[in-house]
């Protein structure tokens, strides 16, 4: 009995002791779980089952400056797979090919991943929807995603740019002010079960995501429209590479267009090489040639090394300077500085600027705003090409007179002239007007901003009288003349450089013009410039009737009254039919002839154009036309005599 009792304590014993050591063992495993492994045990359930769901808000809305939409947000489907619930991947596979215009081959591939979740295709379209809906497979599912749209589709592609899948701007203004356009995104946390159905949603009913801000901009429609109608109608007739039309408010700095051809539609930009997505009015850089005689005219005058009515010799088209030979397109002799620009002589450009000498050339190019960004809200601009005055070599005082050896950004020539326009005032360009958040809040707003003075009121008015004969008879711009209102212009044919051989290329030209209408009351400054044109080089036929056209159309639209009287040239009767003023429907009319210009012409020229119109002069003295009387321009009656003075 004692023997059986003492059998059963060792037994009893053994047993306790089995359990007390597998309670440890469990005690053990918890505290290893629970304490040691604890948080990243947690963290692996929280990830298997529970997911942070993001929600992405709606983005703000690009107006122009009347309030039509040029950028907006739609909803859109995207279509997922989980391949782990799918039975047949192959004839599924071809049954997605064939909704989503994909390729069936790579399709399947991604069926039979195993990876639990697989984007098939993102933002698709509202028919390739409906046939996934009719599809009604296990394991297909589509989620809603916010998707950009630009209804306005090219236009103003470059400027707007575009935002990826992910609402995220990628280029232009949508990059620029993302910040504000995107918003905050929202999150809210979504339990799922073992196959990874969401079985609860925290906050999901409830959570409302704010949109991002609205975007309000100084471009005008019609004037963009107008302008890329213009352009794509000259790049086809001239056979051009490429052009870019700026068009802007010369008091505010406030861009009303700005057109780049070729154009890009940011709705299918991945289909578009990157070269058609940046914004060449601002990354590009070229010589302006010939429109930059403007500047070291505005120089000159300003520092008063020159004068208006001075006469410069411009040595019969051939001129030895710097152990270089610089020519002009004609064999001019003495002309009065104002012809020197209206013929668009490179031999008196260059002559101003050795009166004006270096030191002081370069200081205005840098007030004017050259060399250097202008400061315009849109990404990518760059400075352009100025070199500081000591670094220069002895031709290039005379070469960068007339545009070559240095080299500008389209918007940083436009604010320049947008300075002579306005009297002086060299202003920020901008493109945003103001930005409102939700609830009305304004978050920006640009107001037009004076970067210096450049040059006096007295100057940029005097310069504003010389550059309207560009545009006059016997101007090279004549073809950018508007009707009804005087033009203050320039023409510009710059050979582009030779990046391989060095020099300049034999044939590429940058054909240019660039101007403000109505010439005493600026409204408007408008530039043109046509890449490599091939049927002609010249921006006088080129670009200036480009010029003509978008002013006279975006003039009506402002509905700038136009400040000339109208002519007429009635067919069969000599001189002009001149309207001086309407009483409703009856017209007030004279009849007068206008005075022929004469000056910078040789005798002999003098001569034959006096035979040719009919007119009894007097010449006094040899040489070339310095002054007339009557001017330029004025009535006079068959009787009169016309007096020429010669020097030279």
């Amino acid at each position: 009995m004692s023997r059986n009792w003492k059998g059963i304590k060792g037994r009893l014993a053994l047993s306790g002791l089995f359990f007390f050591l597998l309670f440890m063992a469990v005690a053990l495993r918890a505290v290893q779980l629970q304490i040691v492994q604890g948080e990243k045990l947690r963290r692996l359930g929280e990830r298997q089952h529970l997911k942070e769901w993001i929600v992405q808000p709606k983005r703000g809305t690009i107006f122009d400056r009347a309030g039509e939409p040029l950028a907006l947000s739609l909803e859109a489907q995207s279509v997922y797979v989980r391949p782990s619930r799918l039975e047949e991947p192959k004839p599924l596979a071809q049954a997605l090919a064939r909704i989503l215009s994909l390729d069936a081959g790579e399709l399947e591939q991604k069926l039979r991943t195993k990876k639990p979740f697989v984007w098939v295709k993102r933002q698709i379209t509202p028919k390739e929807a409906e046939g996934i809906k009719a599809l009604d497979v296990d394991g297909v599912g589509m989620s809603e995603e916010p998707r950009r749209y630009y209804p306005q589709g090219r236009l103003a592609g470059q400027v707007l740019g575009f935002v990826g899948r992910d609402s995220q701007g990628l280029e232009g203004l949508e990059l620029r002010y993302d910040e504000y356009l995107r918003g905050e995104a929202g999150s809210s946390v979504v339990e799922r079960d073992a196959l990874g159905r969401r079985v609860l949603v925290q906050g999901v009913q409830e959570l409302e995501i704010p949109p991002g801000a609205d975007m309000h901009l100084t471009l005008d429609t019609t004037i963009q429209h107008l302008a890329e109608k213009e352009l794509e109608a000259a790049a086809a007739k001239f056979r051009a590479k490429a052009g870019i039309v700026v068009v802007a408010e010369p008091f505010t700095g406030e861009i009303l267009a700005l057109a780049q051809y070729p154009f890009f539609n940011p709705n299918s930009f991945s289909g578009q090489s990157s070269s058609a997505w940046r914004n060449r009015a601002v990354t590009d850089s070229f010589e302006p040639g010939s429109t930059f005689k403007a500047i070291v005219a505005a120089a000159a005058l300003e520092e008063g090394v020159i004068g208006k009515e001075d006469l410069i010799f411009c040595e019969f088209g051939r001129y030895a300077y710097a152990g270089k030979i610089i020519h002009d397109t004609k064999e001019y002799g003495w002309l009065p500085f104002y012809k020197v620009i209206q013929y668009s002589s490179n031999i008196g450009a260059a002559k101003v600027a050795e009166r004006l000498k270096k030191e002081r050339f370069f200081k205005y190019m840098e007030r004017f705003g050259f060399g250097q960004p202008t400061g315009i809200d849109v990404p990518g601009e760059v400075p352009g090409l100025l070199r500081g005055a000591e670094t220069w070599a002895p031709i290039d005082l005379a070469t960068h007179a007339f545009g070559q050896g240095i080299a500008t950004t389209p918007i940083q020539l436009a604010m320049a002239y947008a300075a002579i326009a306005n009297g002086g005032f060299l202003m920020r360009p901008y493109i945003v007007r103001r930005s409102v958040g939700p609830g009305g809040k304004l978050l920006i707003s640009n107001q037009p901003h004076v970067v210096r003075r450049v040059v006096s009121e007295n100057t940029a008015r005097l310069l504003a009288s010389i550059l309207k004969g560009v545009v006059s008879e016997g101007g090279t711009g004549v073809m950018a003349g508007v009707e009804g209102f005087e033009v203050a212009g320039k023409t510009g044919t710059a050979q582009k450089p030779d990046l391989v051989r060095g020099g300049y290329a034999e044939k590429k030209r940058v054909a240019s013009f660039i101007g403000f209408v109505p010439a005493d009351d600026p409204r408007l400054v408008l530039l043109v410039l046509l890449d490599e044109p091939e049927v002609n080089v010249y921006g006088g036929v080129v670009a200036a009737p480009v010029f003509r056209h978008i002013a006279s159309g975006a003039l009506r639209h402002l509905g700038v009254v136009p400040e000339k009287p109208e002519v007429f040239f009635p067919a069969g009767k000599e001189g002009l039919l001149r309207v001086e003023h309407r009483i409703g429907d009856k017209l007030k009319l004279t009849t007068d002839q206008e005075v022929p210009d004469f000056v910078g012409l040789s005798m002999r020229a003098a001569i034959a154009k006096a035979r040719a119109s009919k007119l009894r002069v007097e010449l006094r003295g040899n040489g070339y036309v310095v002054k007339q009387s009557p001017a330029p321009g004025s009535a006079w009656g068959k009787t009169d005599k016309l007096t020429l003075n010669l020097a030279g």
